[in-house]
């Protein structure tokens, strides 16, 4: 029994291809009539995908650092963007990223194919520009909603011990 191309094609891939991740950037301090939201997914420059009615470029982009706990551990996670011919430039420079809250919308590729929203929704505050190499990159240290002055407290989250029935 041989194993089809397809298969061998994604086994092959250094991502899998069962999750699409979308994020949605909404900038602070924005003068009338410029862009106030910035919609992107990983992928191919130059390039788009519709989704949930709105359209998403495509920005080779990582995000690091992402872990839940049940502990009082405040996790920040790192997003780094490909900063071409410094688009980005202006917006850190000019303070509309501090602040601003990152939408990370999950979404199954077969949902995404039959042209259905529905996704896993995780929401940050950028904390601060963590670097920017103009031209090449740009990253942010992200906070939780309940790390910065404001205070928006999410709902409670129980996660069990890892074993809880071990007994000696």
């Amino acid at each position: 029994m041989s194993v089809p191309a397809s298969h061998v094609d994604e086994g092959l891939k250094l991502t899998a291809d069962g999750e699409v991740v979308f994020y949605e950037i909404a900038l602070k301090n924005v003068p009338d009539g410029a862009n106030a939201v910035v919609r992107f997914r990983d992928g191919p420059m130059g390039s788009t995908t519709r989704w949930a009615n709105k359209t998403w470029d495509h920005l080779a982009c990582q995000m690091t650092g992402q872990s839940r706990s049940s502990e009082e551990e405040k996790n920040r996670p790192t997003l780094r963007l490909m900063n071409p011919v410094g688009i980005f430039n202006d917006a850190a420079f000019q303070g509309r990223f501090d602040g601003a809250v990152l939408q990370k919308f999950t979404v199954l590729r077969a949902h995404l194919e039959r042209g259905l929203a529905i996704s896993d929704n995780e929401i940050w505050f950028i904390g601060r520009v963590k670097d920017l190499i103009s031209g090449q990159s740009i990253g942010f240290e992200l906070r939780a909603l309940s790390d910065v002055p404001e205070q928006i407290i999410p709902a409670r989250m129980f996660i069990p011990p890892e074993f809880p029935f071990v007994t000696l």
